[in-house]
């Protein structure tokens, strides 16, 4: 079975890939790739957006696996009419993910944010709000591994949760488990909500006037997710009317963010250039994912995990 990697392997890994019976594996970066290189290959390792065309009509691929998370870029339909599997990274990057969404959360509580410009002016000022995330509430819209993953570290930290997703179903750290379509029922209990949900059509401006006028005055919104979840004007208006009391944007729509947008300037808000998600321990938490599915495929012709529904779009 020839497998052709568009990831810069290590030696160790190609061995480990090597050493799967039936493997034949070929390596070559992304930016040399050429369509000859595809010829007769079953599985490949990420996407190439250049080969897009010879992908989509190849007749040996049957599965793709990208490194990362989101497949909103990739022509889904046109997979989905050729049968062709995708899976991703997704899970590779939840502990950083997490863990820069803990942060805000910190800093917000702590007044770091607001340490941070006084530092930019050399202002030793104390005099401000400090609190504690201990016994604060908050809701995990999408409690995928990312939402899984942070309500770990809330509940060590004394925190309260609630998981939003479509199924009510109940998982490991969450206090409360709520359907979707009741989200709004439950926004008053959040001190914090966490956006960390995926670019479809059901969740283009989720948060939008309306959603942060149901969340409380003190509450922080932080998102993680996907920029385009985010009605932006919306946002800048809930957070200059005080609708809210804050947010933590790692992704905005559009990105980069405009020079003008009055988030820039806005003490309230910590914004990062969509680095949440990079991690020097990415790549290899991704191989290993990329590894088990193919021993699976290989074995039993299944991919056992983050295999994309394309009705879904994730």
């Amino acid at each position: 079975m020839k497998v052709l990697s568009l990831v810069d392997l290590t030696d160790k890994q190609k061995q480990e890939l090597e050493e799967i019976k039936g493997v034949d594996l070929s390596v070559v970066s992304a930016k040399s790739v050429t369509a000859d290189d595809l010829k007769g290959v079953e599985v490949l390792f990420d996407w190439s957006k250049k080969l897009q065309d010879e992908i989509i009509s190849s007749d040996s691929l049957n599965w793709i696996q990208t490194i990362r998370a989101g497949v909103d870029a990739l022509p889904l339909r046109a997979l989905d009419e050729k049968g062709i599997m995708l899976s991703t990274g997704s899970g590779a990057n939840s502990i950083n993910i997490a863990e820069q969404a803990l942060a805000y959360m910190l800093m917000f509580e702590r007044s770091m944010n607001l340490s941070t410009w006084d530092q930019t002016k050399k202002v030793w000022h104390r005099e401000k709000k400090y609190d504690e995330v201990y016994n604060k509430t908050v809701m995990l819209v999408g409690v995928g591994h990312i939402g899984s993953q942070l309500a770990q570290y809330a509940k060590a930290l004394g925190m309260r949760t609630i998981g939003v997703r479509h199924s009510n179903n109940s998982l490991p750290n969450i206090d409360k488990m709520v359907a979707m379509k009741d989200i709004d029922k439950h926004l008053k209990e959040a001190d914090f909500v966490v956006n960390s949900l995926p670019d479809t059509e059901d969740t283009k401006k989720m948060f939008n006037k309306e959603f942060f006028k149901k969340m409380a005055k003190t509450a922080y919104f932080i998102s993680i997710g996907r920029g385009k979840s985010t009605d932006t004007n919306d946002l800048v208006e809930a957070l200059q009317t005080k609708e809210i009391a804050g947010a933590g944007l790692d992704v905005v729509d559009p990105e980069p963010l405009n020079e003008d947008s009055p988030l820039w300037d806005m003490k309230n808000v910590i914004l990062t250039p969509h680095n949440a998600g990079r991690s020097v321990h990415y790549e290899e938490r991704a191989f290993k994912i990329f590894k088990k599915n193919l021993k699976s495929y290989i074995e039993n012709g299944e991919v056992v995990e983050n295999l994309v529904n394309y009705s879904k779009g994730y």
